[in-house]
């Protein structure tokens, strides 16, 4: 099983250079998704065919998604949210900024994390390649740990 990432500012042809890796992967027989992460999704664009939020057969041995962030909140994230959101009620925050707040920077990026994460343990590739959303995109995701920690330390009871 190999993951592999293309990264980096956007308009430097990741998404171009993902379609002909995934394709490569699947001549060479190896069963492969490609899977775009960016909100402005060209992925489609480059196999010329409709893309959905689930995998969808692009070739024999290929298959291709586009994440669709609200999609992917409402399957991983609507359980966590609530539950996030009833214990800052909980501890006294107003219940509509309860809901506001419980919504964290890189959560987005988090439930795209987690549908690679669910394709990997599918069992059912050889191969995943993500074309990933522009470097400026992706760094927000590293800001999730320092949020957590202020949660932590300022929300939730020691």
């Amino acid at each position: 099983m190999r993951i592999l990432l293309y990264t980096g500012k956007g308009g430097v042809g990741k998404t171009s250079v993902a379609a002909a890796t995934a394709l490569r992967c699947a001549d060479l027989g190896y069963r492969t998704v490609v899977v775009s992460t960016d909100a402005a999704h060209s992925l489609a664009d480059s196999f010329d065919i409709k893309i959905g939020n689930e995998p969808l057969e692009i070739a024999p041995r290929l298959k291709g998604q586009e994440i669709d962030i609200l999609h992917q909140m409402e399957r991983y994230w609507g359980t966590v949210q609530n539950w996030l959101s009833t214990v800052l009620a909980w501890r006294g925050i107003d219940e509509l900024i309860a809901d506001e707040t419980s919504i964290l920077p890189g959560m987005d990026e988090l439930a795209s994390l987690l549908q690679i994460v669910y394709l990997y343990d599918s069992n059912a590739y050889d191969v995943i390649i993500v074309d990933c959303a522009p470097t400026g995109e992706t760094l927000r995701f590293l800001s999730l740990p320092e949020v957590a920690k202020w949660y932590l330390s300022h929300i939730f009871p020691v």
